[in-house]
């Protein structure tokens, strides 16, 4: 992936968040929630960057949208760095157009928070820039998941087993309903391992996350273009199963385009 493709979806995310108010003011209400107790203190102070930012992107004043975006820019600078300070500056540093700050600010967000950033804060910025990549990821949980589902065959008989070799034989499940009637069919166990994969799928996709802002940032770094720079290898965490850890690593260079309702990957409903 080229610098230009990376700065092209998060220079599109930020722009499109700084014409939607209320889409910052959940985002910003959203990340203040991921402050540990000992960060409590600075709330205070992130509230009047978050304030003054706003007074910048508002005012048609130039000057003072100058001062009000260097004015948040010090307060977050001057404190520890949280997920609030990273979204915050990632908008004020495209209002500088330093579109490479603004990127990166945006990433550490996915390094810190990759659950948050994935499914709340730029879920669109994930599908573009990360899900392209993960097909190992997917492909992992689709045959874990799909041997759980195959067991459930031979609890039923009939018209209940021909419907079980259905949802068996897809990889996708397109409907909440659909879940609830899997789940339905399945005993402790069944229901136990398949919470189980899910967590684990998810630690997965948080840990990519994290391999993957290292590369994006690579590829920011190489300024001048004149390095080959090749994603990572997907990596499937190890999966304790009966006693025995199971390390997948897969290669690179698979891509593929995936799309998800009112904006967000979810599992449960896409495979």
């Amino acid at each position: 992936m080229s610098t230009t493709t990376i700065l092209h979806h998060t220079t599109t995310f930020l722009h499109q968040t700084l014409s939607q108010p209320d889409h910052r003011h959940r985002i910003f209400t959203l990340l203040l929630t991921t402050l540990s107790p000992p960060l409590h203190p600075i709330i205070t102070h992130l509230n009047l960057a978050q304030q003054t930012l706003e007074n910048a992107i508002t005012t048609t004043n130039s000057s003072l949208k100058s001062s009000s975006l260097r004015l948040s820019e010090t307060l977050l600078l001057s404190h520890p760095k949280t997920p609030v300070s990273s979204f915050l500056l990632s908008l004020i540093y495209t209002l500088c157009d330093k579109h490479v700050e603004a990127c990166i600010s945006l990433l550490e967000l996915f390094e810190s928070h990759p659950s948050i950033a994935r499914t709340e804060v730029a879920p669109q910025v994930f599908e573009e820039m990360f899900l392209v990549h993960f097909v190992p990821v997917l492909e992992w949980y689709n045959e874990k998941r799909l041997r759980i589902v195959s067991s459930l065959s031979s609890n039923d008989n009939g018209q209940d087993n021909d419907d079980d070799e259905s949802e068996e034989n897809s990889v996708v499940v397109d409907s909440g309903v659909s879940c609830v009637n899997l789940l339905s069919k399945m005993n402790g166990d069944q229901a136990l391992e398949l919470k189980e994969l899910e967590r684990d799928y998810e630690e997965v996709l948080d840990e990519n996350c994290r391999v993957f802002v290292e590369y994006f940032k690579e590829v920011l770094e190489n300024k001048d273009g004149d390095r080959v720079i090749d994603p990572p290898d997907v990596v499937l965490e190890a999966v304790r199963k009966g006693g025995k850890d199971e390390c997948i690593q897969d290669g690179k260079g698979l891509s593929a385009e995936f799309g998800s309702e009112n904006g967000r990957y979810n599992v449960m409903f896409v495979f």
